[in-house]
């Protein structure tokens, strides 16, 4: 089966990549096919003429969606655009829930920022061209910027690291969630870890292993963020958890 990853470059799409190159994957990263241009659309369909395409394209700065015009086009518009073409597999976020969590696959999204609306808009026109939905949340790993990563580069450099301590998230390893996508799985999945903590939690994990710096517990609404879902943990949780990797 011929599949083409869309967004290869980014954390999930990079994974999947390596997941998927024995299996003959093939990725483009933005460079190689901006995802919202139909004409780049259409002329990498036409060259690699794929029985599947992953959509792991995506604007991922939460707070940024709202200002941003580029944003909509990635994440709500250009998914089902390429469903319509072929049968796509399209990365969605647990943001598209609020609490109380976890929430199932058939749970009815609740978002509450414009990063999530776009999300539910993607998932819905995904879903209406026979397409299928991926939702993930919370994931780490190599070949992108995450809270993981970011944690250990500024303790790395003996700096004071503020991270939540009253919100339940499922760090959830890249590597996992590509090698269960294999897989293809149809309809509406979940892919989450199975492991619960606090950033506070995990963020002392990494600094465990950095030795050095510190970790200062603080509520969410210290931070100054925009809105973040309460409780947006997914069930079911099948995928290793953070401890067991």
């Amino acid at each position: 089966m011929r599949v083409l990853v869309v967004g290869a470059r980014g954390l999930v799409g990079s994974a999947l990549v390596r997941a998927g190159a024995a299996h003959g994957w093939v990725g483009l990263d933005r460079a190689a096919c901006d995802v919202t241009d139909a004409a780049q659309r259409e002329a990498a369909l036409k060259r690699y003429r794929p029985d599947a395409v992953v959509f792991a394209a995506g604007f991922t700065d939460v707070d940024g969606a709202a200002l941003s015009p580029a944003s909509a086009g990635v994440n709500a518009q250009a998914p089902g655009e390429w469903a319509r073409e072929v049968e796509t597999w399209f990365f969605s976020s647990n943001f598209v829930f609020d609490g109380p969590g976890p929430h199932d696959p058939t749970a009815r999204p609740r978002p509450g920022s414009v990063y999530a609306e776009q999300k539910v808009a993607g998932e819905e026109a995904v879903l209406a061209a026979r397409g299928h939905v991926v939702r993930v949340g919370w994931v780490y790993g190599p070949g992108g910027r995450t809270f993981a990563s970011t944690v250990a580069a500024r303790l790395g450099r003996g700096e004071t690291v503020r991270a939540t301590h009253d919100v339940l998230v499922q760090p959830t390893h890249a590597d996992y969630v590509a090698n269960a996508m294999l897989a293809l799985p149809r309809g509406v999945t979940h892919l989450a870890g199975r492991a619960e903590t606090s950033w506070y939690g995990f963020a002392l994990a990494v600094h465990a292993r950095v030795g050095s710096g510190r970790v200062e517990p603080v509520r969410a609404d210290q931070l100054g963020l925009g809105p973040r879902p309460r409780d947006a943990r997914l069930a079911p949780a099948l995928l290793p958890g953070c401890w067991e990797r």
